[in-house]
């Protein structure tokens, strides 16, 4: 089943109003609201993804860590090396800002109608947690435009499985994989779920696809890993340390006084975590951030333990894990914005999901990476900023229910049907 694109001049039309309110937005907020707010603290560089890239342009890389192992300090190195400073990288995170309303609107237009693509890309446009990470050197913006990029490049696959759509979705995927590996796992499902049904079709063609898009990420990958394996002595690692320190994290950061958000976890569940990582460190006759492999090989040898002889407790922080994805950040104010938004966009989202079933409409491809996040990152250590990623997908669900929920009213005042395309079609109204 193909998705399509319709109606032109409304396209271009509702593009224009997104692109416009977006860019409005993001310069706003750079240039007032950011500075007035005493919601979020302005620190502009917290975790030195500056000074990290300042590294990479005087010294190259040289330590392998898990933010110096991530494709946005090398992009703000590549802003640097052109010449370029941090208001460069912010006046970039606003044209990303853009793009990503706009791929919202083309995936709610494709796979819904215009209408659901015009709100997608408003809500995501004057969406308080997507623009929250546009004025500092967080890595958000960046990775929330790489994440809608690669799904959209799915749903083009899923239209047209050709070896070089193939291949677009596995060179976007890794690059978005290699900014935060959260994106992986998803990439894995939807290959797969590719693979299966090019095998129950017997389409040669959409099978070898599949296998180009795998094969692109490996590529991809391949000088990624081997620059990490030079630079750690000859020690292999894939992607970036650190997900044995992420998982342990999740038994603290899940813990009831924590998840209810009693106890503030950015500084007290973050402190306990810490305190276990350097005694963690000492048992192993080392200490702590002095490697960070040399850490993630000792955590790895607890996270095993702990799997092995704490399995409740292990599904325990994987099933709250699953809820604090929504809202869990640094207090019980930050919480509520993300956590109210994310429960109104869900409960939209379903009367969507109802809709599109019942007219044969592909939402799986934007569920799918929703789901498929949520589960892995709730399996790590599930905070709400963590869920930004997907936020673009759950505004497309929840902009479809908006758009029926609108349509039912309009059917209610004159009278007559919703309409309905066939069964097995996707049309964009």
């Amino acid at each position: 089943m193909s998705v399509s694109i319709a109606d032109p001049e409304s396209g271009n039309k509702y593009r224009v109003i997104v692109a416009a309110v977006a860019l409005a937005a993001a310069a706003l907020t750079v240039l007032v609201f950011y500075r007035l707010q005493n919601v979020v603290t302005n620190a502009g560089d917290p975790y030195d993804y500056a000074k990290i890239a300042r590294g990479f342009v005087e010294h190259g890389f040289t330590k392998l860590t898990r933010r110096a192992a991530s494709l946005y300090p090398e992009f703000i190195a590549v802003v640097y090396r052109l010449g370029g400073n941090n208001m460069v990288v912010i006046l970039l995170q606003c044209l990303m800002h853009v793009a990503t309303c706009l791929l919202a609107f083309s995936l709610g237009k494709r796979i819904f109608n215009a209408r659901a693509g015009l709100l997608a890309g408003l809500f995501c446009a004057l969406h308080p947690m997507l623009l929250r990470y546009v004025p500092d050197l967080h890595m958000e913006t960046f990775l929330v435009f790489m994440s809608t990029l690669t799904i959209w490049t799915t749903v083009r696959f899923y239209d047209r499985p050709t070896v070089a759509n193939g291949i677009l979705v596995g060179g976007v995927g890794m690059c978005t994989t290699l900014t935060k590996g959260v994106m992986l796992p998803y990439l894995g499902v939807f290959g797969i779920i590719c693979a299966v049904l090019a095998l129950r079709r017997r389409t040669a063609q959409e099978f070898l696809a599949v296998v180009a898009m795998f094969v692109t990420m490996a590529i991809v990958l391949a000088p990624w890993t081997y620059r990490n394996y030079q630079v750690t002595g000859g020690r292999f690692v894939l992607l970036t340390p650190g997900a044995s320190d992420s998982f342990l994290r999740g038994y603290i950061f899940t813990r009831w006084e924590f998840a209810t958000l009693q106890k503030p976890p950015y500084t007290d569940a973050e402190n306990e975590s810490n305190a276990w990582f350097r005694k963690i460190a000492r048992d192993a006759g080392t200490e702590w951030e002095l490697d960070e492999v040399v850490d993630e090989k000792n955590n790895a040898r607890v996270v095993k333990h702990l799997i092995a002889t704490e399995p409740l407790d292990t599904a325990r922080k994987i099933f709250v894990g699953l809820f604090t994805f929504w809202y869990q950040m640094t207090s019980l104010r930050n919480s509520l914005i993300p956590g109210s938004l994310a429960l109104i966009g869900w409960a939209f989202a379903f009367v969507g999901l109802r809709r599109a079933y019942q007219e044969g409409r592909p939402s799986w491809l934007i569920w799918l990476p929703i789901v498929v996040m949520n589960v892995f990152v709730a399996t790590l250590i599930p905070l709400g900023r963590y869920s930004i990623p997907i936020l673009p997908c759950l505004m497309i669900l929840a902009a479809f229910g908006v758009d029926t929920v609108l349509n039912r009213r309009s059917v209610s005042a004159f009278g007559g049907d919703l309409p309905r395309p066939a069964r097995g079609t996707a049309s964009a109204a």
